[in-house]
């Protein structure tokens, strides 16, 4: 007997984004399948649908943007062996700061972001995901969208045919 679902859980639902999006950095998600190993009656709360899809949509949309960001203040890493656990909490955090129609206090969408890396990834990529936000955060207010002109690679984890450092 399942239980009725419960109120939408932001909290879970960035889990399940996190997961989404990891899970295209390897292939093109079938959403038909991916709803259905996650959400066909296991669980005892819902997701907020319009707020994975429409974060789902602008990660893939902006994903040179989030990259140049983050290039931009981790200039000592190379984002092509960074940890994708850490940079997919890195584009959730940023495209909830920049992108997201619903607007998130800032301090939520680093904390959240911070707390995904420490559960999905190391200790290490904690600190670098919010050493980056955290910055951001501080000079958003001189933030521009990169040109196209403008991102020096045309690197993605969304190609299929990149190479990435998985975990």
């Amino acid at each position: 007997m399942t239980q009725k679902p419960t109120k939408a859980s932001r909290k879970k639902t960035r889990k399940f984004l996190f997961q989404k999006v990891f899970a295209r950095s390897f292939t093109d998600v079938d959403e038909i399948l991916f709803q259905k190993s996650f959400f066909d009656e296991i669980f005892t709360f819902e997701i907020d649908k319009p707020y994975m899809d429409e974060m789902y949509k602008l990660i893939i949309e902006k994903e040179s943007d989030l990259i140049a960001i983050i290039e931009k203040y981790a200039p000592k890493f190379d984002i092509k062996s960074m940890n994708i656990t850490a940079v997919i909490a890195l584009f959730i955090g940023l495209t909830e700061m920049l992108y997201l129609k619903e607007e998130i206090p800032m301090k939520v969408s680093i904390n959240e972001a911070v707390e995904m890396a420490k559960v999905y990834s190391s200790d290490s990529s904690k600190k670098i995901v919010n050493g980056i936000l955290n910055n951001f955060y501080k000079d958003i207010e001189n933030y521009t969208a990169p040109d196209s002109s403008d991102i020096s690679s045309n690197f993605s984890f969304f190609s299929h045919s990149s190479t990435h450092k998985a975990l």
